[in-house]
């Protein structure tokens, strides 16, 4: 796809956005922290491209290969979940439709899968989305669903271009809309 590096970019160039901002969020393959994700949005006309990267362990409980069933259940419940746009995103006036969703999550073939448990690991989801948004005018704010359907994560790191403007913000359950006019 070839918004994947401007998506992928982002976090870099936004970086700079605000001062405040620079001192308190980093883009997120830097940090890995539990109760944090981070969603990249990028507006380009119609096209509404979402990237979610976050802690396995606020998706599924743990970080490593799963060990029983209820934790395979966990795994295929999480991906299950992520692939159900409409579950994750409430766009305000305008009628955005997915086109695409690409999830890549671990422990999917079975080499990782057999890998014993490592102390320490670090693993993490990342989830691809885009949509098609009509009228993009009317396109002003996206609620994030993500709290009520994986309470473990307490933020969400979010950077965004739109509407010829970039900016970054903290969300959190208590305020999960992200205004981008």
């Amino acid at each position: 796809m070839e918004y994947k590096h401007l998506i992928l970019g982002l976090s870099f160039v936004l970086i700079g956005v605000s001062e405040a901002y620079s001192t308190e969020m980093h883009p997120s393959h830097e940090v890995h922290v539990h109760g944090q994700a981070v969603l990249n949005i990028v507006l380009d006309g119609s096209t509404l491209f979402i990237e979610l990267e976050s802690p396995a362990i606020n998706l599924i409980g743990f970080e490593h290969a799963p060990v029983n069933e209820e934790q395979k259940t966990k795994l295929q419940t999480a991906k299950q979940t992520l692939a159900a746009t409409e579950q994750l995103f409430y766009f305000s006036t305008a009628t955005c439709r997915s086109e695409n969703v690409e999830i890549d999550m671990p422990y999917t073939n079975q080499h990782e899968v057999r890998k014993p448990p490592h102390r320490g690991e670090h693993v993490d989801f990342h989830a691809s989305y885009t949509f098609k948004c009509e009228p993009v005018k009317d396109l002003q704010e996206i609620t994030i669903k993500l709290f009520s359907l994986f309470p473990a994560i307490r933020q969400i790191k979010t950077y965004w271009i739109s509407h010829g403007v970039q900016a970054a913000t903290v969300l959190e359950s208590s305020n999960p809309i992200l205004k981008i006019n």
